[in-house]
């Protein structure tokens, strides 16, 4: 067994706790700590995927393909900002590269398509997947896990506090509504926020054992 598949047991194999306040008070000192570089990406997200929208059926491909890749892009510096490692701009665009882009992609596609069968079929299931899928592309970020790899490690090591996290995810999900009801603008510090807020959750849940590969 090699060393990275030891990381991933020992993290598997530890206690934890779901500290909403505390994962929440991180999240916020992250973004002040970053504020223009996450918000400014967050908008040019944004921008990107309103001009696909504008190009018929291509652009929506393309918009899907790359959104989750993305999004990834806030993990690597999140994590950075966590573990006291330098980052720079241009980690942001890290999920879109060769190293990460295909597992990071099939985690959205297959996640997602997991998800959508659960809801269709039973409920129960996709409402679990909805939220153990939730480390998912961490997990593959941080040790350069497969997407089915990351999906089912992410699946059993949130399955140990399956309803706390749950609850946390509801706890994001107002911050959100809260953001929205401020004319949509409040979104533009929310959802920063919430990334932040999932990626200093998941640091702590998984110890902190990463192999330190981010930079």
């Amino acid at each position: 067994m090699n060393s990275d598949n030891q990381k991933i047991d020992r993290m598997l194999q530890r206690e934890y706790q779901v500290n909403i306040g505390e994962y929440l008070g991180k999240g916020w000192q992250v973004l002040k700590q970053c504020f223009v570089p996450m918000v400014g990406f967050f908008l040019l997200t944004v921008i990107i995927n309103f001009a696909l929208s504008y190009v018929p059926i291509l652009g929506q491909i393309v918009s899907t393909i790359i959104s989750a890749p993305l999004a990834a892009g806030y993990t690597f510096v999140v994590l950075a900002i966590l573990r006291d490692q330098p980052y720079t701009f241009n980690d942001f665009f890290k999920g879109v590269s060769n190293k990460y882009f295909l597992q990071i992609f099939l985690i959205s596609l297959v996640g997602g398509l997991l998800i959508l069968l659960g809801y269709i079929f039973l409920l129960i299931p996709g409402i679990y997947l909805s939220i153990a899928y939730i480390f998912a592309i961490q997990l593959a970020v941080d040790y350069d896990l497969e997407f089915w790899d990351a999906l089912e490690t992410s699946r059993k090591l949130v399955s140990k506090k399956w309803f706390s996290i749950s609850w946390f995810s509801l706890v994001l999900l107002a911050v959100n509504v809260v953001g929205l009801l401020l004319f949509g603008i409040g979104l533009l510090v929310t959802l920063p926020l919430t990334i932040c807020t999932v990626i200093a959750a998941y640091d702590d849940i998984a110890g902190n054992t990463s192999k330190g590969s981010l930079i």
